[in-house]
């Protein structure tokens, strides 16, 4: 005679039957099969395998009017085999033909119990050298119709958190393959596979965050999704705007604007924008042209960003219109003329060419010097030219060559005087530049207030 597992009667009530499977759904599906598997080997008595053709595989399948979802199938056919594998396995065929109904009981009333929301209506086995088993099932309750997912990520704006949704991809489609058509009451262990899911994608998708998900089961059921950031962090953000063709102190009126846009970086891990400095450079460059004062002179606007702990970002504003400076400076290990001021305005009559007349006042002597002149742009970082000094009558050769956003060379040559000044200079803030100038004379440091 097959020993029969002894099990709990069920209860007459559908209450206390269904308290009996909650009991059983608290645990995860894996590991209701391992221990499954613990208790059939421990009641199953050893048994001397008689002579003749033995059980050397078992294949399983699980049926079912409504099939339940790929992933949950699967899990069920795994367990099932595995239950049926070592119970099977190594055993006479004439043993399993001889005791099939007892084992066909034993393996319904098992899965009866641990298939939570289904109830096991026929388990049939076809004895042979690979021994097939098939498990109908019907569930019992209501089922999941749909699916909603919910992402929330606390203090974002709607148009980050649409960036990171389009990030996730159709994360929709996988929890409903998981999830829809699940009794209502398998869901509290079928969550374990579809938070898995969830995860895997995550992990893939969006690697700057951590994910919380709660399952809300039903009919219609709900997923909600709580991103949290991880990694380094953006704690501040810093904005200067810089111009070489109009005035630092008219970029002014537009920064708060550009800054309010730049502020959305703080509080996002530093990689999340680093991946997605397109978008980031976008929504700051169209905050700062909104400005009336961008529309005004036409300006072309370029952010920099560089993301870190405490992320810079330089907003280059050039215009192909106009040309206007003002700039203070003062000479440090020089006493003639150590302090002037000077007035550029220019105006583009083509995209590389511009005319323009500089006014240089100089407060030691109070004097001014009128220098009208032309400069040709031939590529994007260099520039030369020639002014004509009306005060001294001598005409200046000039070039300029950007070397980054930070640093430019400078070298004017008076051929009249046979005077020759190289200088190189440093911005250190888009108001303060300092450069340091060599002739044949003298060197000397020169800093430069940028208006």
């Amino acid at each position: 005679m097959i020993p029969t597992l002894r099990v709990r009667p069920r209860p007459d009530s559908f209450a206390r039957r269904r308290r009996w499977r909650v009991i059983f759904a608290k645990r995860s599906y894996v590991s209701w099969g391992i221990s499954l598997v613990i208790c059939v080997l421990l009641l199953w008595p050893a048994t001397t395998y008689a002579s003749g053709e033995t059980v050397e595989k078992v294949t399983v399948k699980v049926m079912a009017a409504e099939p339940p979802p790929e992933r949950i199938a699967k899990r069920m056919n795994n367990s099932v085999a595995t239950v049926g594998e070592q119970m099977l396995t190594g055993r006479t065929l004439e043993d399993v033909k001889g005791n099939q109904a007892g084992y066909e009981k034993l393996i319904r009333e098992i899965f009866d119990r641990v298939l939570v929301g289904y109830s096991v209506e026929n388990v049939i086995i076809t004895p042979g050298e690979t021994t097939n088993i098939v498990v109908s099932i019907t569930p019992w309750g209501d089922v999941v119709r749909d699916v909603a997912l919910e992402i929330e990520v606390n203090g974002l704006s709607p148009e980050l958190t649409a960036i990171i949704k389009k990030d996730i991809g159709k994360i929709d489609d996988q929890v409903s393959n998981v999830l829809v058509g699940l009794p209502v009451d398998a869901v509290d262990w079928a969550g374990g596979v579809s938070k898995t899911v969830i995860r895997e994608m995550l992990a893939d998708k969006l690697p700057e965050f951590r994910s919380n998900l709660e399952i809300t089961t039903g009919q219609h059921t709900l997923v909600k999704v709580s991103l949290i950031p991880q990694g380094p962090l953006i704690t501040d953000v810093n904005l200067s705007l810089r111009s070489r063709t109009i005035p630092n102190i008219l970029l002014a009126e537009a920064k708060p604007a550009a800054q309010e846009a730049a502020n959305m970086l703080r509080g996002l891990p530093v990689a999340f924008v680093e991946r997605h400095k397109d978008y980031f450079t976008n929504t700051i460059t169209t905050a700062a042209a909104n400005h009336p004062i961008a529309k005004q002179y036409g300006l072309t606007l370029a952010p920099v960003i560089n993301p870190g702990s405490e992320t810079s970002i330089v907003l280059n504003a050039e215009t192909n219109k106009y040309k206007i400076s003002l700039e203070g400076s003062l000479d440090i290990g020089r006493d003639e003329d150590n302090a002037s001021a000077k007035l550029h305005v220019g105006k583009y009559f083509n995209k590389r060419d511009e005319a323009f007349m500089e006014v240089r006042f100089i407060p030691s002597s109070v004097s001014w010097k009128f220098e009208p002149g032309w400069a040709h742009k031939f590529t994007e970082t260099t520039f030369a030219g020639v002014r004509y000094n009306f005060t001294d009558d001598q005409s200046i050769l000039w070039l300029n060559h950007y070397v980054g956003s930070n640093w430019t060379i400078r070298l004017e040559r008076t051929p009249e005087t046979n005077y020759n000044e190289f200088g190189v200079k440093y911005k250190m803030h888009e108001f303060l530049s300092a450069e340091y100038v060599i002739t044949k004379k003298e060197n000397w440091l020169r800093l430069v207030a940028n208006l």
